[in-house]
Order: structure tokens, then sequence, then C-alpha cells
């Protein structure tokens, strides 16, 4: 049995470990132990305090084995990108060039640098264990950052965000950095991209201000731009159900595309319900698992569990993984 919680302190090290199966492009998830205790640090921050309205806070949990304890499975939200700092993407726009002595009408799209510093609520840092794919664990995972930003509203905005990691090549490359911005950051991808996760400052003094016209851009640069990664599609495929949709920006290192939804119209949210919880000695074996969570102390699991007049049923040993008791408030998808 697998459950979700907030991280915490002693997690740093398995984290760290998980860090480093990520590969590149995965800058929410840094392989720097000193930088992800500081993020790790920001979170249990982030649970301790009430905020009247969502600012720059980071929420992260851990996905366990409730078995061995051992963790297989990070994700996160933050409250609001911006904030002390800027948030960069590019913004896929259309110009209009026409000619009225030729008459010739043409529309060419282009790419915008954009800095937002009061933006939506974003979901992140979404990794499993590679061993643990094709199980579901990665929904669960996901599951638990909309059952939280249901049971506390005041913590985030009205809309939410996610930036897909982008496409990389064979050879562990982005065409998109290749073909662009390495070309004025003069530097890896790698190297790019976790100094990014600790200062965006460099990204101000060295992109690019002018548009980038699509039309100019190398094939094999351009049929990237809007891609993810290939581990990453099951994880657009999963936003996509909950009603995400392509908001015309893109990453500004590997062009990932970014989804966005409105908060309440998240199926997971808008369809979840809270219930009073009971047990039960033994539910059948035919009886569907469902995403459950306790509002109370952040915890999500999915596990068999049937609806009875206003009551979860579930066995003790799921109680317990929640640790919740008779009668305590859950909520259901």
């Amino acid at each position: 049995m697998f459950f979700v919680r907030p991280i915490k302190k002693e997690d740093l090290d398995e984290v760290y470990e998980l860090a480093k199966k990520t590969g590149p492009g995965m800058t929410s998830l840094p392989t720097d132990k000193k930088l992800l205790e500081e993020k790790i640090q920001d979170s249990i921050n982030s649970f301790q305090i009430n905020p009247t309205q969502p600012r720059n806070e980071a929420y992260r949990f851990v996905l366990v084995n409730s078995s061995n304890k051992k963790i297989y499975g990070i994700s996160a939200i933050r409250a609001r990108i911006g904030g002390y700092e800027p948030f960069y993407s590019y913004q896929i726009k259309t110009a209009l060039h026409e000619s009225k002595e030729l008459n010739v009408k043409k529309e060419v799209e282009y790419l915008e640098l954009k800095e937002d510093f009061d933006g939506p609520s974003i979901i992140s840092s979404l990794f499993l264990d590679p061993e643990l794919r094709g199980q579901k664990l990665g929904g669960l995972l996901s599951a638990a950052r909309f059952f939280h930003m249901a049971d506390n509203p005041n913590r985030f905005t009205d809309s939410v965000i996610a930036e897909m990691r982008g496409y990389i090549n064979k050879e562990s490359k982005s065409p998109f950095w290749e073909g662009t911005v390495k070309h004025f950051f003069d530097m890896e991808f790698d190297q790019a991209d976790n100094l990014s996760a600790k200062d965006k400052g460099f990204i101000a003094d060295l992109m690019p201000k002018y548009p980038i016209y699509l039309p100019l851009l190398p094939k094999d640069v351009f049929e990237v731009i809007a891609k993810v990664h290939d581990d990453t599609k099951p994880a657009l495929e999963y936003l996509k159900k909950q009603g995400f949709t392509f908001d015309g920006h893109v990453d500004i290192f590997d062009a990932g595309p970014r989804i966005a939804a409105k908060v309440q119209e998240i199926k997971l949210i808008s369809e979840s319900k809270i219930l009073s919880l009971k047990t039960t000695p033994e539910l059948d074996d035919n009886i569907r698992p469902r995403i459950l969570g306790n509002p109370n102390n952040s915890f999500y699991t999915q596990a068999k569990a049937s609806i009875k007049e206003d009551k979860v049923l579930v066995e003790e040993s799921i109680m317990k993984i929640l640790e919740a008791s008779e009668g305590s408030e859950i909520r259901i998808f």
C-alpha cells in the first residue's frame, strides 16, 4: 500500500537519490542536496503558516510505501508564481504582415518573452520512481495536490498552471536549447537549469529581449516547441482529463508546453466529496479503488472504499494509513 504525505526534514537523503533519477529538464527537483534541503524547509514553513491570501508558499509531498516506509515519488504546488522574482515563459503569438500593394497577407508565429510577477498557482515536481511506473501511482501523487487545494482554497489562486517537461532527444539534449537559447547563455542546458533553480537573475541579463520568429528556426527546433518529454506524456494526458488545456506559453529553456485550468473546474476537485469515515471489517474485491484524503493532516491514499448513507466505508488498515479515526471527515473521489 502506498500513501502521500507532506515532506519532512528526514526525507532529504531519499529525495536526493530520487532526484538523481530524473535526468535533464527537471528544474524543480534539482540534484543539489543543499538546494533540496532549502526546498524541504520551505515546504515545512508553508504548511505551518495560515496565509490570508496566496503568496509564494510551496507545498511538497512524497509518495511512501506503508510497508518499508521508503519514498518512491514527489510532487508539489506553489501558491503563486512570481513574487520576489519574476516567472519567465515564452508566449506563442501571431503577427500579421500585410502588403496592400502586392495583395499579400501573411500570419507569422513568434515567441515573446514574458515576465510574470503576480501569476496563478502552479503544480510542479511530479516524479515517480521508474520502477513503479504503470501502477497508477503517478495519478495518486497528482491527485494529492488537487485534494490539498480543494481543502485549502485560501492558500491558492483561482487558476493553476503546470509546466510540462519539454522534449529531450536520444542524445539527452534539448533541441530547443541547442538551437536557440544556448547561443545567448554560452553554457550547457543542465548548468543553466540548475542555476535557474537557485537564482533567476541571470535570465533577465542574458535572455534575448526581441521576438523569436518561428519560421526562421531549424526544422528540428521548430517541431519540438510545445512537445513534451516522453516520460511526461502520461502526466500530460492525466491533466488533460482533469480539465487542463494548453495556454499558449512554453518553457524558456526546453519549450515544454504550459497548461492551465480553473481550480474549481478540475475534475478531482469539482466531483470529490467530504464525508465522514467509518470502518468496516472487509470490503468485497469487486469494489473499485478510490482516492481518499484526510483534510486535517494532508495524508492521501488510493484504496477500496464504498459510500453508504453519507459514510465512507474503509478497512481499518486504511484508517491507520490516513491517521484518521472513526467519524473523521474525509475527502473521496
